[in-house]
């Protein structure tokens, strides 16, 4: 990027920034500033819950976690530049008096399911990121009470620490994104509030540091850096040369933080992209130790994929921090899904061989490439929905393109009507079956089907098996081969 930098910085981009520049009006002029956009995080939540138990260690530096990695600290820890995320064996050259609690989940999941019911009285429909953190939207409860967003918001605070003895910050603004940047500026115990009008977000912007923004890490800040881009602001200033710079969604990306624009949006039912798992231990080198965790990992990831009811997925990833802390990633790309732990276990394993000899820290497991949920309106039941017909008064099944059941029929026909008074029963029947979610053995789809219309896909996944079949064997009996140069054959579009 810096060579490219080197090119271009002298260069005329004149028709690049008219091009920005529209794009900037055209993303200003859909900003919303009619929400009321709440983030509370709790002030050390682990370390806070900790105390509570054994006030003493609210006198001396502490933090939760193990040598092989901190959770969280106390803000005397902090003092001594003790941070979560920290090995703990850093952490303790850092500040030797420094005792480090061993975690305790049970406490911490009844301290946070308290939090959530208060949450729940203001906004039912809450957006929790994690035990000490959530998003609230107070609109419908401002426009059914005479609170400012200030007052309702120190009402939210005083009930948690009335309620749990913890306290909590908050940040106050349009939108999650700025919301959540809020939430920092008076810690611990305070609060922000960024008026939902675009002056004073644009005002904000202008002088906030480009790393305050959530998504963006040390190295993309040195980076920006290096483009002289230090604030929010400075976007605006540099906007052709990151025009020309960074990727498409990059550079939205930058525009929405120059702009302050940021999500509403509590409904985060979009597709799942991935799914992993990681954990962090003393150092191990050994091939057959670093197997051994794999396994351990694998198995973890395949509950997780049981749990959440993910098929699986295509791409196997791998993740391995190293003593020296370098991050070290490989993955490998299937076409078919990926989801029994022995699998996963055998992939990785692969993958970690490539890397040796090495010494980790911390190894993680990552599946991509997930399937897409069923939706009913873009699955096999869209093929039978009912269509009016305006001459005879009367509803008519909808002819649809599927694989017929003679495999000879494949090379002459792509489109058939379906058998009539088969169609027909499933789109007037309204007592028909219930629907069940259900995976296809051969072709590994996810579908919502019932036992009729199943056992009628999978007759069609059979045929594509027998048409692979004929064709795989006339190509056999080809003489001479075929030439390669000729383009693919219909054979390739079953492979």
């Amino acid at each position: 990027m810096i060579r490219q930098y080197d090119k271009i910085k002298d260069m005329d981009l004149s028709f690049e920034t008219k091009l920005v520049d529209h794009k900037i009006n055209e993303m200003d002029t859909g900003r919303d500033l009619t929400q009321c956009i709440c983030h509370v995080d709790m002030d050390a939540f682990y370390a806070s819950v900790e105390e509570l138990d054994d006030p003493s260690l609210k006198e001396i530096p502490m933090a939760v976690g193990g040598m092989h990695m901190l959770c969280t600290s106390n803000y005397k820890a902090r003092q001594f530049g003790v941070r979560s995320a920290m090995p703990g064996y850093l952490a303790l050259k850092l500040c030797p008096q420094l005792k480090i609690i061993p975690l305790h989940f049970p406490k911490y999941r009844a301290a946070s399911a308290k939090v959530r019911a208060i949450f729940a009285k203001y906004d039912p429909s809450f957006l929790p990121m994690s035990l000490d953190e959530a998003y609230l939207n107070l609109t419908n409860y401002l426009s059914t009470s005479e609170l400012t967003p200030e007052q309702l918001v120190q009402q939210i605070r005083d009930e948690i620490q009335q309620e749990t003895q913890l306290t909590a910050s908050a940040g106050i603004a349009a939108n999650r994104m700025l919301a959540k940047i809020c939430s920092d500026f008076n810690k611990p115990n305070g609060q922000y509030f960024l008026p939902m009008e675009r002056e004073a977000i644009m005002k904000f912007t202008s002088n906030l540091s480009i790393r305050k923004v959530s998504g963006v890490g040390r190295v993309t800040e040195r980076v920006l850096q290096t483009l002289d881009v230090k604030t929010c602001g400075d976007i605006l200033h540099r906007r052709a040369i990151l025009y020309r710079l960074l990727s498409p969604i990059s550079f939205q990306f930058m525009l929405k933080c120059y702009l302050g624009l940021g999500s509403t949006n509590f409904n985060l039912e979009s597709d799942r992209k991935s799914i992993s798992v990681e954990r962090t231990f003393s150092a191990l080198s050994k091939p057959d130790d670093l197997y051994r965790k794999v396994d351990e990992l694998a198995e973890l990831l395949a509950v997780d994929l049981g749990r959440n009811q993910i098929q699986g997925g295509k791409t196997v990833g791998i993740k391995l921090k190293l003593t020296s802390f370098d991050v070290r990633v490989r993955s490998k790309t299937y076409p078919s899904y990926i989801s029994k732990k022995e699998d996963i276990a055998r992939i990785v394993k692969e993958l970690v061989q490539k890397e040796l000899p090495v010494s980790i820290r911390l190894m993680g497991i990552r599946l991509s490439s997930l399937p897409p949920k069923v939706d009913d309106d873009h699955g096999v039941k869209k093929y039978f929905k009912k269509r009016k017909n305006t001459d005879a008064g009367e509803e008519q099944p909808r002819k649809i393109s599927t694989v017929p059941s003679s495999p000879v029929s494949v090379l002459t026909s792509t489109s058939v009507t379906p058998d009539t008074h088969l169609t027909a029963s499933i789109a007037a029947n309204e007592n028909a079956p219930s629907i069940v979610a259900v995976t296809c053995p051969i072709c590994s789809r996810s579908l919502a089907l019932d036992n009729h219309q199943f056992n009628q896909h999978l007759d069609e996944c059979l045929n594509k098996v027998t048409v692979k079949a004929i064709l795989q064997q006339q190509q056999q009996n080809q003489s001479p081969p075929q030439d390669q140069t000729q383009g693919r054959s219909l054979l390739d579009y079953y492979r």
